[in-house]
């Protein structure tokens, strides 16, 4: 056999091994993972200074969250834990509420806002609710039924006037509050 047989049956021989190493490693067998390794996850989000929207069933904005943070309560939760909240329910409606509070949640598919801390709810327009400023420290704001409430203690002013009470509902369409109980009143001039 001539030198160029010899070498081209080596070049041949080397590409055929080469190409077997090629699919076994390609095809070699997953290794399982070890006891008490650490598996990863689905990875969750956090956002600062995050700008939230949603629109209703008639395309118009519903609800607009502003947050200093924004992030996922838990891996594949979709439940959104917010911080530093600051939200315009109906904006640039004649109906738009503002609301601010410490924290927030915005749980998966349940089309409510849920509020705590030092939450503040207000018109966006004075003429609604004669002007009324609410202050308590959990509220609800259930976006479809267009209503907010807390069992919480509540203090409402009216300018100089101002109402406690424990709990309260607020219809957000037609402008209106009710104090649940405990209504202990104070008008002064």
């Amino acid at each position: 056999m001539s030198t160029s047989l010899w070498r081209q049956a080596a070049a041949l021989g080397g590409f055929g091994l080469l190409a077997a190493v090629t699919a076994w490693w390609a095809h070699r067998p997953e290794t399982a993972p070890e006891a008490g390794t650490l598996r990863i996850g689905s990875p969750v989000y956090s956002l600062r200074e995050a700008l939230l929207e949603e629109t209703g069933p008639d395309g118009r904005w519903r609800l607009r969250v502003e947050a200093e943070e924004a992030r996922e309560a838990a891996p594949d939760s979709r439940e959104i834990a917010l911080e530093g909240v600051r939200a315009v329910y109906h904006p640039g409606s004649p109906r738009a509420w503002q609301l601010q509070a410490r924290q927030g949640r915005l749980p998966a598919g349940s089309h409510r806002l849920l509020l705590k801390g030092d939450v503040r709810l207000q018109p966006a327009r004075a003429e609604l609710a004669g002007d009324a400023r609410i202050r308590t420290s959990t509220l609800t704001l259930d976006l479809d039924g267009e209503r907010a409430s807390t069992p919480a203690p509540v203090e409402v002013d009216f300018g100089r006037h101002a109402l406690t009470a424990r709990g309260l509902t607020a219809d957000m369409k037609a402008g209106t509050l009710r104090l649940e109980s405990e209504l202990h009143g104070t008008f002064q001039r």
